[in-house]
């Protein structure tokens, strides 16, 4: 007669920490790793004192850089996804050139203009995409490459995507004034910034993205994670802040609806008669939301203006070239150009130091908006600026009462130094 099955006796466990392991134990936990996975681990030559001596050494700073560039520089050498917020005037561009310089052999694509430190800087658009010597320069040389989305997710730069000797050489991919992403990203106008995930296609998980603004409401940077799919991989956030004390904020009621120049005339010399020189004119920029009315403000402003002055004042609308926007920005830095009646469009890509009038009419669709107008003022810090937000009567509740604070403002400008100060970090 055959035995009945039996049960196996239980082997005893292992003590803890020894080697040996039963066939039926499975294996235990291995320990986490030290570091996170897919970034680069800690050493000196990503250390802050490090990377602001070599920001000054190879971009020849005549300044400290501030701490958080350093420290966001480290971050994105490192492979971190990254989102940072900080005022317009806080030395954004600085973080772009650095990790274009401190990269090594790759490089960076971004949105800015980078010539005058030295860095081989191409930009990409609809009125070059045909020059076959840019895209080899953009394949093979440029240390920044700046494009817009349209451009990023075209088929001439998917070609670029696809060549692996690009790819090698990418460094980051930067979203600058990613704001636009939830504020012009509908499907019916400029949906290809909600589309702005597809480049991980071509860049894997190995490229940071980096999105950098002024303004990011909670709703926003709601938007910018999911559009940009952040927490895929390591990422690393900062809030700079965007106090900005050389700036004095004014906003009234619009007494003059129909013709508003009335509303801010007293910006330019109480001497106008007198045939003053164009550098007496300050700087300033006029934004109206609709493009004939930009044409309209420079005509009634040129009539207040000398003859020998008309020419100061320049319309600057959405619809103007890439080329003529570029010369529009160059004319308006240098002086030649002192008053530019605007839309939005002259927000992204302006670099002018010494604005030192900002003048809003009507409501805007957003306080971000705003916010982003007016940091186009004073971007060196120590050029005193005001900030004027002209709303129709029916904006107050209560009515407003009548103040004479812009007017101070104004005198105490005119009475400091018109001398144009340095270029801003």
């Amino acid at each position: 007669m055959s035995e009945s099955p039996r049960t196996p006796p239980r082997r005893p466990a292992p003590a803890l920490g020894s080697s040996t392991r039963s066939p039926g134990t499975p294996w235990r936990r291995k320990t986490p790793p030290k570091r996170t996975q897919g970034v680069k681990p800690r050493s000196s030559k990503f250390s802050e004192g490090k990377i602001s001596d070599n920001l000054k050494r190879l971009l020849r700073l005549e300044f400290e850089p501030d701490p958080w560039q350093a420290q966001m520089i480290s971050k994105v050498l490192r492979g971190y996804d990254s989102i940072f917020c900080a005022g317009t005037g806080y030395g954004k561009s600085l973080v772009f050139q650095g990790l274009a310089v401190l990269g090594g052999k790759k490089k960076v694509v971004i949105v800015k203009e980078a010539e005058s430190k030295g860095i081989k800087a191409v930009m990409i658009n609809e009125d070059n995409s045909r020059t076959a010597a840019l895209w080899t320069t953009a394949r093979t040389e440029a240390q920044m490459i700046y494009i817009s989305p349209e451009m990023a997710q075209s088929e001439s730069f998917a070609k670029l995507w696809k060549d692996h000797r690009f790819r090698d050489r990418l460094q980051a991919v930067i979203i600058d004034e990613a704001h636009c992403v939830d504020e012009r990203g509908a499907e019916d106008f400029r949906g290809h910034y909600r589309r702005l995930s597809t480049l991980r296609h071509y860049t894997g998980h190995e490229i940071p993205f980096v999105a950098c603004t002024a303004t990011c409401s909670t709703s926003t940077f709601d938007v910018l994670w999911d559009t940009l799919s952040f927490g895929l991989r390591p990422f690393w956030g900062i809030d700079v802040g965007a106090d900005r004390p050389n700036l004095l904020f004014v906003t009234r009621a619009l007494r003059n609806p129909q013709n508003p120049l009335p509303d801010f005339l007293n910006i330019l010399p109480t001497n106008i008669t007198n045939a003053p020189q164009a550098a007496e004119i300050p700087k300033s920029i006029i934004y109206i939301d609709s493009e004939p009315g930009c044409h309209d403000m420079k005509a009634q402003i040129r009539k207040c203006l000398p003859a020998h002055l008309r020419d100061t004042v320049y319309a600057f609308p959405s619809g103007a070239s890439e080329a003529a926007k570029k010369l529009a920005w160059e004319r308006f830095r240098s002086g030649r150009y002192r008053i530019l009646c605007a839309t939005d469009a002259a927000g992204v890509g302006c670099n002018v130091p010494d604005i030192r009038y900002i003048v809003i009419l009507k409501c805007p669709r957003s306080l971000s908006v705003v916010a982003q107008r007016w940091g186009r003022a004073g971007r060196h810090r120590t050029t005193q600026a005001v900030c004027l937000l002209l709303v129709p009567q029916w904006a107050f509740r209560p009515p407003p009462v009548a103040s004479q604070i812009a007017v101070q403002a104004v005198q105490r400008l005119r009475q400091s130094s018109t001398k144009v100060k340095p270029e801003s970090k």
